[in-house]
């Protein structure tokens, strides 16, 4: 029965040596960042859990890496450096499994120089479950995802009797969507209000209503997209949403529940993507849509040179930051010292440019640059950035002619044997 257990924000995942004592944790040795620690318990029984998972973002959501739990219940997870974190938990055993626990998908944390350390304790989940039926027969393998209003996302296939079931529910309310596997048929979600926690709670389904289908293509500058682009369709009605694959430009949408579609297509080539109203999609009926991603997103393009030699200066680093400080990318210059960076960040004023080098780069230390530059859509804004370097001046080759000697220069003596006079 395959699972997925994941979760959706929406503004939009050296080993640690611990003792066997629930506290008194020892403090990982240092590494690159600042590392968080803890152990992660049995809300009940306080034994240590290691079936989860440990995803870190920033505090804007934005997801850094995530980690598993240690046989013991301890973690280690690195953040980028000091400021102010979310840490997620989530039990990584199947979403069927109606023993998991409950998810905590936002504890803070604040980060300084030194390590931190975080216990957290989890607690049995909720569960949802029930059988699919398809015109009044069971749905073998049908796909089920429940949404919290929280925005987690749980999905689950059913087994081959339409049987599922959705374990590890946090506190909330739920909308649960049923889908038949060979897009028969579709139906309406379900509300289940206020899901607790180690309580069951039943949601089965009949799929009666023909699918509708949007097809058509996505083109990109007037051209037909190449390669794979992945699209989301949002059913504006009902909220549910459906990933799919686009290969070279050709959009097709199956098994679809009627409704007003809006289809969210992502920045793709240079070209800025965004959210396109669809229309509404008839049970039974197909939708033609043909979507064009027309403007460039903004770049900044230029060279890196080095102040003394006038020369490019390969692999030295370019960043591009927002007013706020907000890393937007980051990328390397050519072997010639050339960059172009940005084409997918919207129009901005007072952006900063600063180009710098994690290391010495052949034998050179640079000094770090930085300058602001604007972002507007279509256009690109050329600079050139030299920068010095703190290496210490060589000695200039001494060019002054040793003086002559003036002194009368001493004889070598002679080890010859002198010829006698006749």
């Amino acid at each position: 029965m395959p699972t997925r257990r994941r979760t959706v924000v929406a503004a939009l995942l050296s080993a640690l040596l611990a003792s066997g004592a629930l506290v008194g944790l020892s403090a990982p040795a240092e590494a690159a960042g600042t590392q968080i620690f803890g152990r992660v318990t049995d809300g009940s029984t306080g034994k240590p859990i290691r079936t989860v998972k440990v995803l870190l973002f920033g505090q804007g959501w934005n997801y850094l890496t995530r980690v598993k739990v240690r046989s013991n219940g301890v973690y280690q997870i690195t953040a980028p450096g000091p400021g102010s974190y979310h840490l997620q938990f989530v039990d990584g055993r199947p979403a069927y499994n109606t023993k998991a626990y409950a998810a905590r998908l936002d504890v803070r944390v604040r980060v300084g120089a030194t390590p931190v350390q975080k216990n957290v304790r989890l607690k049995r989940g909720g569960a949802i479950g029930g059988v699919v039926k398809v015109k009044g027969k069971r749905a073998a393998s049908a796909h089920i995802r429940a949404i919290s209003r929280g925005g987690q996302v749980i999905e689950v296939d059913a087994n081959k009797r339409g049987e599922y079931a959705l374990g590890g529910l946090a506190k909330d309310d739920y909308r649960v969507f049923a889908y038949d596997v060979k897009n028969r048929r579709v139906g309406t979600s379900k509300l289940i209000r206020k899901v607790k926690l180690r309580t069951f709670r039943q949601a089965s389904f009949n799929l009666n209503t023909k699918p509708g289908l949007i097809r058509g293509f996505l083109t990109i500058g007037g051209a037909r997209a190449r390669g794979i682009v992945y699209v989301t369709a949002v059913n504006k009605k009902t909220g549910e949403f459906w990933v799919q694959k686009v290969s070279a430009g050709n959009i097709s949408l199956r098994g679809l529940t009627p409704g007003p579609y809006r289809l969210q297509v992502p920045d793709t080539n240079g070209y800025l993507g965004g959210s396109f109203n669809i229309g509404n999609v008839r049970a039974g009926g197909k939708r033609n849509a043909t979507i064009n991603l027309a403007t460039r997103g903004g770049t900044v393009s230029g060279v890196a040179l080095d102040a003394e030699t006038s020369r490019g200066i390969p692999n030295i680093s370019v960043r591009l930051t927002d007013a706020k400080g907000q890393v937007q990318a980051e990328m390397p210059t050519n072997q010639d010292g050339t960059f172009r960076i940005g084409g997918t960040i919207r129009p901005q004023n007072g952006m900063t440019l600063t180009v710098f080098a994690y290391s010495t780069i052949q034998g050179r230390t640079y000094v770090p640059d930085s300058r602001t530059v604007n972002i507007a859509n279509d256009s690109d804004q050329y600079v050139e950035v030299r920068l010095g370097n703190t290496d210490p001046p060589k000695p200039a080759p001494s060019t002054s002619t040793p003086a002559p000697s003036t002194s009368t220069p001493t004889p070598a003596p002679t080890t010859s044997t002198p010829t006698p006079i006749a």
